[in-house]
C-alpha cells in the first residue's frame, strides 16, 4: 500500500513540473510573429533585409521560407530583384521556374513576350552556371519548347549540368 502511495506522490510531481515548463514555454512563445515552418528568421524581416542589402544567403532563407507557404508565387518580386540587381543565378532560375510553374498549373496565361522573357532568364541562370538551368534549358532545346528544337545544344546542356 506504501509503495503505491509513492508512485502516485511521485506521478502528481512529474505532472506538476512537466505543467509549469510547459505553461512558462507557452508564455514565452510570441504568438503573432509571422514565421516559416521551416525553422528561418520571420518572412518579413526576410523581405526587408532582401530588399535593402541585396543579400544572397539571406534570398536564400527567405525562398526556404516560402516553401511551405500558400502564396509562396510573392518570392517572384523578389527572385526580380535579385537577378536583376545582384545577377543571382538562383533567382534567374526561380523566375522560370515560377512562371513556368504557374503556367503548367493554369493559374496563369503567358504570352508569347512573357515567354521570351521567361527564357532569357533561363539562359542567364545556365550562364552563369547553375545547374538545373542548364539542366532545364536542356530539356528545352530537346524538345522544342519554347526555344527551336536544337537536340545537340540540348544534350551539351544536360551534359554539363552535373545531372
Amino acid at each position: 500500500m506504501q509503495m503505491k502511495k509513492r508512485y502516485f506522490i511521485i506521478t502528481i510531481v512529474n505532472i506538476t513540473i512537466m505543467t509549469i515548463v510547459c505553461n512558462h514555454f507557452y508564455e514565452r512563445y510570441n504568438w503573432f510573429e509571422v514565421s516559416s515552418i521551416n525553422d528561418t528568421r520571420p518572412i518579413g524581416q526576410l523581405k526587408k533585409i532582401v530588399v535593402e542589402n541585396n543579400d544572397k544567403s539571406v534570398y536564400n532563407e527567405l525562398r526556404y521560407a516560402y516553401l511551405n507557404e500558400l502564396e509562396s508565387n510573392e518570392i517572384l518580386v523578389y527572385s526580380f530583384l535579385m537577378a536583376n540587381k545582384v545577377h543571382d543565378r538562383q533567382a534567374y532560375f526561380d523566375i522560370y521556374s515560377l512562371l513556368s510553374s504557374a503556367e503548367h498549373r493554369q493559374e496563369i496565361r503567358l504570352d508569347k513576350e512573357a515567354k521570351t522573357l521567361m527564357i532569357e532568364y533561363l539562359k542567364k541562370g545556365a550562364a552563369l552556371n547553375h545547374h538545373q538551368s542548364k539542366f532545364d534549358l536542356g530539356q528545352l532545346y530537346m524538345e522544342g519548347k519554347y526555344v527551336p528544337k536544337d537536340t545537340v545544344l540540348g544534350q551539351k546542356l544536360i551534359n554539363t549540368s552535373g545531372y
